[in-house]
């Protein structure tokens, strides 16, 4: 058997560094943008654009902690002569990677939950992601958190070769951690799937279809990275060489996370997505099936008449409180994300109540008159989350 001292040992640690970095990075640079965006489009700031902040300062911070475990151990075997130096340093700071990691998630969902609760989509949906909201909070914050925590003194929930007194009240199991993984996917996939369902009873352009279910879409990878972090809960568990084993773990943690952000940071930037669209795909397409415009116009035999056709099956139209108006200068808030700008119009707008007259001439000169009120509507306009749905009539 080779000398440990002479043998030459692999290292895991560049290629862990350069893609938590890499992602970090990437997912850093769309929240920016995001915050931007909204500050050049005078977009008022919401609850989810301060979680998602606070998400992406946690990521960051987390890996940082973790790039100094990757320099104290993780990526390399526990028997390389050169771990034993900062074995102590590789657990406290992995104890510390790992409660920045769950909070950063938890605040991550928070965010996404934040913004699908403002667009309103059903009662149903919203007791569907208020649960999702106690999903997260019980098995994906506070259990893992509480292990992480649980016992005294305090330095024995990372520094396994304590000897001194201590006790342990909770301890991370297995099941638990694959409770943790479970549930991040299902919640991935609900704020998924839902919303794709939900857009098959909304009358919206092509364009603008296709652009809203690219965004959510792309939250796949994300899952994809959790179902993969899941599987490799298993094997840190039971594996009694840690600082080689977890290397595919620490890769898939930021990964998840990091993904999980740039994600999150596209539903506001739907426009410029909305502008690729219209580049790449063709015209055909993305002018057709558009929404019906109102107004009054003129059939195909000549006749005067009125369109009058409207979103009374859409959830979105008998969501709005009559007579209440829409400032249209917002329209970059996050329930633009469902909006076609071609059907907006400027300034104000409101529902108007209009006297319809119907007038025939008969062979003797006389003419019969009806007058009958009916509610027209000149556009159907998503509501901006940011306005109060208790206002007056206008």
């Amino acid at each position: 058997m080779a000398d440990p001292s002479t043998q030459e040992w692999p290292n895991e640690g560049p290629k862990i560094v350069a893609t938590t970095w890499t992602l970090v990075v990437l997912s850093t640079i769309f929240v920016i943008w995001r915050v931007v965006y909204g500050i050049i489009q005078k977009r008022s700031f919401m609850v989810c654009d301060y979680l998602l902040i606070i998400a992406t300062c946690l990521n960051i911070a987390a890996t940082s902690t973790n790039t100094v475990v990757v320099y104290a151990a993780l990526g390399r075997h526990i028997m390389d002569p050169s771990v034993a130096p900062g074995i102590m340093t590789y657990s406290y700071y992995l104890w510390i990677t790992q409660i920045l990691n769950i909070m950063a998630v938890a605040i991550l969902k928070y965010s996404i939950c934040a913004w699908l609760l403002v667009l309103n989509f059903s009662k149903l949906y919203q007791v569907i992601i208020w649960l999702s909201i106690a999903m997260v909070t019980a098995v994906g914050l506070l259990a893992p958190v509480l292990t992480l925590f649980g016992c005294t003194p305090l330095e024995k929930n990372w520094n396994f070769g304590f000897r001194g007194e201590f006790h342990c009240w909770a301890r991370g199991t297995l099941p638990l951690s694959y409770t943790q993984g479970i549930s991040n996917i299902i919640t991935d996939l609900v704020y998924m799937a839902a919303p794709l369902i939900y857009l098959r009873r909304v009358q919206l352009a092509k364009r603008t279809q296709w652009g809203i279910r690219a965004v959510f879409l792309l939250s796949i990878p994300a899952t994809i990275c959790s179902i993969f972090k899941t599987i490799e809960l298993r094997t840190i568990i039971k594996t009694q060489d840690p600082s080689w084993d977890g290397t595919n773990l620490a890769i898939w943690s930021g990964a998840e996370l990091s993904t999980g952000i740039l994600i999150a940071s596209l539903p506001p930037l739907r426009k410029a997505f909305d502008n690729l669209f219209r580049k790449v795909l063709p015209s055909s397409f993305t002018n057709s099936g558009k929404t019906p415009q109102y107004g009054y116009g003129v059939s195909a035999s000549g006749a005067n008449n009125i369109h009058m056709k409207n979103f009374q099956g859409s959830k979105a139209y008998h969501s709005r409180i009559p007579g209440e108006s829409v400032l249209d200068g917002d329209d970059e808030s996050d329930r633009a994300i469902l909006e076609d700008e071609e059907h907006k119009g400027p300034g104000i707008m409101k529902s108007t109540a209009v006297n319809v007259t119907l007038s025939e001439v008969e062979d003797g000169g006389s003419s019969s008159k009806a007058e009958s009120p009916n509610t027209y509507n000149p556009s159907i306009d998503w509501a901006s989350p940011h306005l109060e749905k208790n206002g007056g009539a206008h």
